[in-house]
């Protein structure tokens, strides 16, 4: 049997420290690599000018909760889901990469329609849409908009903004139990804030259509909560809105209990 000096025996316990923390270290960034992967999410969007300012501002707040989200945009203006659903850049964009999730936005007023128009102009186009996203194996979300801020009066001339919501609502209701897909409740929120006493916060532009930074703020923080699946966001500063305004856009949105599951 060899005895070691008592010098051979510290260099011993060292060498048999160190392994011990190296492996701890090993498994540590291996945890860590893990949580960072779960904080990772790649979504693609398609649309037209409503969803066209809010990815960069929905990657914001989703880096200050936490997550990274890479996004590509494809949002032309005035672009309807059949549009898409013929266009080759949009076609290829779905099957490019493996997304997470691929949002899919109607033009703003066609699904606040009748239930005939829609069945010709919407629902086999959004079916057609579903179908590619699911094959490449994204996720499909819904972006449920807004009602204008006068209703949509070129068409219905006493409509009012929250009967055109009530519609918008209805037709992307059956276009999720037709996709058996997700929506996320953008609308349902601007309601709410609008609708809360003593706000005075203003949502569109002077267009009475568009958001503003106020709108886009409260609809990206509606996409991070459903994105992340937390009602406990924390507010991201953006240079333009007053923090007070971002927290209290933040604190309507975590209170927000309108929240669609897959029909």
């Amino acid at each position: 049997m060899i005895k070691l000096q008592g010098h051979q025996k510290i260099q011993v316990l060292l060498f048999v420290l160190l392994g011990i923390m190296g492996v701890v270290f090993l498994a540590a960034q291996k945890k860590q690599s893990n949580q960072n992967a779960n904080k990772y999410l790649s979504v693609l969007f398609i649309g037209n000018s409503y969803t066209q300012p809010l990815p960069p501002i929905i990657q914001l707040i989703a880096r200050n909760n936490g997550t990274l989200i890479n996004y590509r945009s494809i949002t032309p203006g005035g672009w309807t889901l059949k549009k898409h659903s013929q266009s080759k850049v949009t076609l290829e964009a779905i099957r490019e990469k493996r997304w997470d999730y691929i949002v899919l936005q109607e033009q703003s007023q066609l699904p606040s329609f009748a239930e005939e128009q829609r069945r010709k102009e919407i629902y086999p186009y959004a079916d057609k849409l579903v179908k590619e996203i699911r094959k490449a194996s994204a996720k499909p979300l819904l972006f449920l908009t807004w009602g204008r801020k006068h209703g949509d009066i070129h068409n219905i001339p006493d409509d009012t903004r929250s009967e055109m919501q009530a519609r918008l609502l209805e037709g992307y209701q059956n276009m999720a139990k037709l996709t058996s897909s997700k929506i996320i409740p953008v609308g349902i929120a601007w309601e709410s804030v609008i609708s809360t006493k003593d706000s005075d916060i203003d949502l569109y532009t002077h267009d009475g259509s568009h958001p503003n930074h106020n709108g886009i703020y409260l609809s990206a923080a509606v996409f991070v909560s459903h994105l992340l699946d937390s009602s406990q966001l924390i507010s991201a500063d953006l240079n333009g809105l007053p923090k007070e305004t971002t927290e209290f856009l933040i604190r309507q949105t975590n209170t927000l209990e309108f929240k669609l599951e897959s029909i």
